[in-house]
């Protein structure tokens, strides 16, 4: 009997990291701060010595321009955010022969001088803003809302009307060039579908949108979000080394004579388990219950990522659980298919049992099956959005460490959860 093709979801693609997010990201700071800069005419020819630089700009000038108009506090902070740009290849010296600096020394957009294009990241986050800019056009109305499934989906569009717009622009020669396009767009989280569970296709029935919201203004000072801690300044704060910190647990109000970590043992999951339970020996040693019964770990896992633990130990890999990182823009978005739920843990002896992991947003990286945030509901892959009332979707699993160590007996979480992964 035949019937209507059914479209199967594809999750094989998805196992990239939040990397691409945070430097598409970067990449968008320093192109809108370029057009700032142009803007206020401190972009222009310059001489030296007989010779002229083209469309440069004097590193002391930028650096004044970014306190004066709020882009960083000091000109310490600017610098440092610049160096960013210059580490991301968005700016250098005229000649390369020096890192930023607040001197009088020419720097230059590498988008200037079409340099940007030996960066195939960078290249490809030029190629998708100008996509953008075209698709976005009254003329072309390709980028609008669509209802699919009894879903609103804003500012969204057809895998096939962007391949006939590529094809209409004369930018590729073939439809299947037009798609090997859209694919390394997708893979580099510069677009995403809708719902994703599917690569891009040319096909009218999958709607797709761009992961960056290229209309809102940014500050150089964001940059910050999208790059790891300043190691230096967290080993001025402890005396332990980045390896003592991976499997440190701080308990509060706890000594070590009578602390969780004294009285705990180890069940592996399984034959190959990625963690270890953590659990009280039920031989008194556990002292105070009360003061006992957090356990929180906050420190660098080892390849760049942060994660906080709370009630199990490290992971014995530091692979990060999540199919794909969603941005706090799409999880606040209207039109976001994550939905909240309100859980309530209740510690026992020895902690919460769940791992968390991340900046801007925090996930959950693991849930020991044993303990109290498995009994609650608490899964991997569920974004927390407040604790105990707190809006926390915007900040760093530190601040939520601490947030969640405050709560002696209790913690109520809002988590966020993929309707797919919630059944729905």
């Amino acid at each position: 009997m035949l019937g209507a093709a059914v479209m199967q979801p594809e999750h094989s693609y998805r196992t990239r990291s939040s990397s691409f997010c945070k430097v598409n990201e970067i990449f968008l700071i320093g192109d809108q701060l370029r057009e700032a800069l142009q803007d206020a005419n401190l972009i222009k020819n310059r001489k030296y010595h007989l010779r002229t630089y083209r469309s440069c700009i004097v590193g002391k000038e930028l650096v004044g321009w970014l306190v004066r108009n709020k882009h960083c506090a000091t000109r310490e902070a600017a610098i440092d955010g610049l160096k960013v740009l210059q580490q991301h290849s968005l700016i250098h010296h005229v000649c390369d022969d020096h890192e930023i600096k607040d001197e009088l020394l020419f720097y230059r957009f590498r988008r200037d001088d079409d340099t940007y294009m030996k960066d195939k990241d960078l290249s490809l986050f030029y190629r998708a803003l100008e996509l953008y800019n075209g698709l976005s056009t009254r003329s072309v109305n390709i980028i609008r809302s669509y209802q699919q499934d009894g879903e609103l989906y804003r500012n969204a569009f057809q895998g096939s009307e962007f391949v006939d717009y590529l094809l209409g622009e004369g930018t590729v020669y073939s439809r299947e060039e037009a798609v090997i396009l859209g694919r390394r767009l997708l893979e580099n989280d510069t677009i995403r579908h809708v719902t994703d569970d599917f690569h891009f296709r040319d096909d009218s029935r999958l709607l797709y949108q761009f992961t960056l919201d290229f209309s809102k203004r940014r500050q150089l000072s964001e940059v910050f979000n999208y790059v790891p801690h300043n190691r230096k300044r967290d080993d001025r704060q402890t005396n332990t080394t980045a390896k003592d910190r991976q499997f440190q647990f701080h308990t509060p109000k706890s000594s070590p004579t009578h602390s969780p970590e004294r009285s705990r043992r180890r069940h592996s999951i399984g034959g190959n388990s990625d963690f270890l339970v953590v659990e009280g020996d039920n031989k008194g040693t556990l002292g105070n219950a009360g003061d006992d019964r957090l356990r929180s770990m906050s420190g660098d896992s080892g390849n760049g990522t942060d994660c906080s633990e709370t009630g199990c130990e490290q992971f014995g890999t530091t692979r990060s659980v999540l199919l794909r990182h969603a941005t706090v823009a799409e999880l606040e978005s209207p039109d976001t298919p994550y939905i909240k739920q309100t859980i309530k843990i209740r510690s026992d002896p020895v902690g919460y049992g769940f791992v968390i992991r991340g900046n801007s947003p925090i996930y959950v990286q693991a849930v020991d099956p044993m303990g109290p945030a498995a009994v609650a509901g608490l899964k991997v892959r569920q974004y927390i959005y407040s604790v105990n009332g707190v809006y926390v979707l915007r900040s760093d699993h530190k601040t939520v460490g601490k947030l969640i160590m405050q709560s002696v007996s209790h913690v109520t979480l809002v988590i966020m959860t993929h309707k797919r992964d919630a059944g729905m």
